[in-house]
């Protein structure tokens, strides 16, 4: 399998919720992270995910004096361990 992405991804393990149009939300782990992406592991939790579809991040924990504040994303690909998410910016 080739690797065409354009930017390294760091191995990081943090809890980010994810906010659909629907306002529901979900908790989900991370695999990684890019400058462009996140993967977050879904661990058997069948979520209703669609390629192409926006969502609303938010880092669970908090780093400083500010929450995180939250990021626009687009799922980008769907596998039976998680889901790739595609920063807007």
């Amino acid at each position: 399998m080739s690797n065409n992405r354009d930017s390294a991804r760091v191995g990081l393990v943090i809890e980010i919720k994810v906010t659909f149009d629907d306002e529901s939300e979900h908790i989900l782990n991370s695999r990684n992270i890019s400058d462009h992406g996140v993967f977050l592991e879904h661990e058997g939790n069948p979520l209703s995910f669609s390629v192409g579809q926006q969502v609303v991040l938010q880092v669970c924990s908090q780093l400083g004096d500010e929450p995180p504040p939250p990021v626009t994303a687009e799922i980008a690909r769907i596998t039976s361990e998680g889901v790739g998410l595609r920063f807007i910016l």
